[in-house]
């Protein structure tokens, strides 16, 4: 089973890395670089759930992640939303990739594989 866990790096203003755990309570690390705060950080989640496997209480729950997305409309009333991941990656294709996959279509589609002899 696999779990994915949001980690949060924040920088702060005396230059310092703060890190923590979305999610997980008090497992936190700060480090004066981001690569050492997230060494630090991967090392205090293992050792949580090193210790919480060895109390044989390792959480079974399931999380999903969404974004808020704010619009402001013409009256500048702030709607919020909810979106997954994928929304923030969108969809973009180039154009000749758009042109090529269309010339593709026409002429009936992506060309049958032969059979090896």
């Amino acid at each position: 089973m696999t779990s994915h866990y949001p980690i949060v790096l924040e920088h702060e203003t005396n230059g310092t890395v703060s890190a923590y755990v979305v999610g997980v309570p008090g497992v936190v690390a700060a480090a004066d670089s981001e690569a050492a705060a997230a060494r630090a950080i991967r090392s205090a989640l293992e050792a949580h759930f090193i210790a919480l496997q060895a109390l044989s209480s390792v959480p079974k729950s399931r999380a999903s992640l969404r974004v808020a997305r704010i619009t402001y409309g013409r009256d500048e009333r702030p709607e919020v939303g909810l979106v997954g991941l994928g929304a923030l990656l969108g969809r973009r294709r180039s154009a000749k990739k758009t042109a090529a996959a269309r010339a593709n279509g026409r002429k009936g589609g992506r060309p049958r594989r032969r059979a090896r002899r």
